[in-house]
């Protein structure tokens, strides 16, 4: 894995973004001429920063998306040469990480990426000092992070501390039983033991063959037989009117005239009751497509 790395932009701004506000930030956040601004946005692919570790790319980048522009990150020897362009005799073997920061350089104006860094570090520096409302405050003596920093593979993170001594229980009261010995006394047997099962007498009990009466004749019970007298019944040849006249129940037939009446044509308007809506007009200004 590389240790140094370009971060490198060619005018691409973040999807849904407004082409004049990026550029706009972008002026602010390089200090940048038209000239400059000109040459950013041209399309060709500018590298920012050079040859930086991979969390200070990663820096760079963070604070390029907040202004909407899109930055990549690609892979660099130490003298911010892409390793895809650079022949292997070309490439400077890298220097191992240094787990303390790099002394600054003489005073000189600063650059372009160092003014992205600083910015970098004082928004980060807002954002963990800005309260939130649904975490619960910081306890007075917990001291603030305020800058961090890389360690090689294998660092002790953590001071040493002395491990406590560890607890001895007392086992001299304890032995081990022999193979297929009996762990539990007789007593103790006994109260775990299950309580004895009841097992009923069927010695009087036999099963009849299939198709035998289970129930015994003064068993049954008698039931009466009921007589009708259908003496004064008959049955009537089929079709034969059963209701008297009397008996008939007389329908007047309704008469509904009609003669008044007729189909409209399909669309005709018939003069009902239509509801009336009131239109809607929402406030779409403060939406935009994504």
């Amino acid at each position: 894995m590389a240790e140094f790395f370009n971060v490198v932009f060619a005018g691409e701004i973040a999807r849904g973004a407004d082409p004049a506000a990026v550029r706009a930030n972008i002026g602010r956040l390089f200090k940048a001429s038209d000239a400059m601004l000109e040459k950013l946005f041209s399309g060709q692919r500018i590298a920012v920063k050079k040859a930086v570790d991979q969390a200070t790319a990663m820096k760079y980048r963070a604070v390029m998306k907040q202004a909407g522009a899109v930055a990549v990150i690609e892979e660099a020897d130490a003298q911010g040469r892409p390793l895809a362009a650079a022949s292997p005799a070309a490439v400077a073997p890298p220097a191992p990480p240094a787990p303390v920061p790099v002394a600054a350089p003489p005073a000189r104006a600063p650059s372009m990426a160092e003014r992205i860094a600083a910015l970098a570090a004082e928004q980060a520096k807002a954002e963990a000092l800005k309260p939130r409302p649904d975490a619960p405050p910081p306890p007075a003596d917990v001291a603030r992070v305020e800058t961090w920093r890389l360690f090689p593979p294998g660092s002790l993170l953590s001071e040493a501390r002395p491990r406590p001594a560890p607890m001895l229980p007392n086992v001299t009261h304890i032995s081990l039983a022999r193979e297929g010995s009996e762990l539990l006394k007789a007593e103790e047997r006994a109260q775990l033991a299950p309580p004895p099962v009841a097992i009923p007498d069927l010695s009087a009990i036999r099963i009849a063959p299939a198709g035998s009466d289970l129930i015994k004749a003064e068993e049954k019970p008698v039931v009466a037989p009921v007589k009708v007298d259908v003496s004064a019944l008959s049955m009537a040849p089929p079709n034969t009117e059963v209701l008297k006249e009397s008996e008939k129940r007389v329908v007047v037939p309704v008469v509904v005239d009609t003669s008044k009446l007729s189909v409209a044509a399909a669309g005709v308007d018939l003069g009902q009751i239509r509801e009336e809506k009131q239109a809607v007009n929402p406030d779409t200004s403060r939406l935009k497509l994504a």
